[in-house]
């Protein structure tokens, strides 16, 4: 690992634990046992934060289409849909002081709320594809409204976004309890709209998660 990656990997670990206002580069440079000197040498912009923070949004980006696009695409099948948003919390809870911190960072750094906003629109058409396909393959039921539609992608993007606040709020759930019960919630809002076979396949899905060990 690099300099720079540890520089980056260690302002992770410490916005994680702190919060982005109250990490300092000084904070950081202490962490790693380095000097202001190095630490410029690799982030020599006037502000060195921002662009920690833009660097780490990017980073995040990339392993979370890095880790979906390894998913086995199977548009007759929930179970893509399920693996696709266990992938997403992994990453999300791996990078939670950017959720955490959401607002705050959206309105200081003006390149993140650019791509944000952009991947937002980016999700729901896919999000929208993804449900209208399911449709026809018959995963979901038919004779879903368009405005069905809408809602789903809707409250499901306010959850993906807010659930690594509440999960602060409720410090009593940890690990693969925390990460089995936020699952249930977002994944839960397909549960109705689901056919029987589907249904069937959506509930072997999470009797097999709750079997197997996992560190998250």
């Amino acid at each position: 690992m690099t300099l720079k990656e540890k520089i980056l990997e260690a302002s992770r670990e410490l916005f994680n634990t702190e919060g982005v206002k109250k990490v300092t580069v000084r904070d950081i440079c202490n962490q790693l046992k380095i000097s202001p000197g190095s630490f410029s040498y690799h982030f020599p912009d006037k502000d060195k934060k921002e662009k920690i923070v833009t660097s780490l949004y990017k980073m995040m980006l990339g392993e979370i289409m890095e880790l979906v696009a390894a998913i086995p695409r199977d548009d007759a099948s929930v179970i893509y849909f399920l693996e696709s948003h266990k992938q997403l919390f992994i990453v999300q809870k791996k990078y939670k002081f950017f959720y955490l911190n959401l607002f705050d960072i959206l309105n200081s750094h003006a390149e993140i709320k650019a791509i944000y906003l952009q991947n937002i629109q980016m999700e729901r058409q896919m999000a929208k594809q993804l449900l209208e396909l399911y449709v026809q393959k018959g995963v979901l039921k038919a004779g879903i409204e368009a405005r069905q539609f809408e809602r789903l992608v809707n409250v499901g993007q306010m959850l993906n976004n807010s659930w690594a606040i509440d999960a602060e709020l409720h410090p009593q759930r940890t690990g693969k309890e925390q990460f089995i019960y936020y699952m249930n919630i977002c994944c839960g809002l397909l549960e109705p709209y689901l056919t029987e076979p589907s249904l069937a396949e959506y509930q072997a899905y999470f009797e097999a998660l709750e079997a197997q060990p996992m560190n998250y």
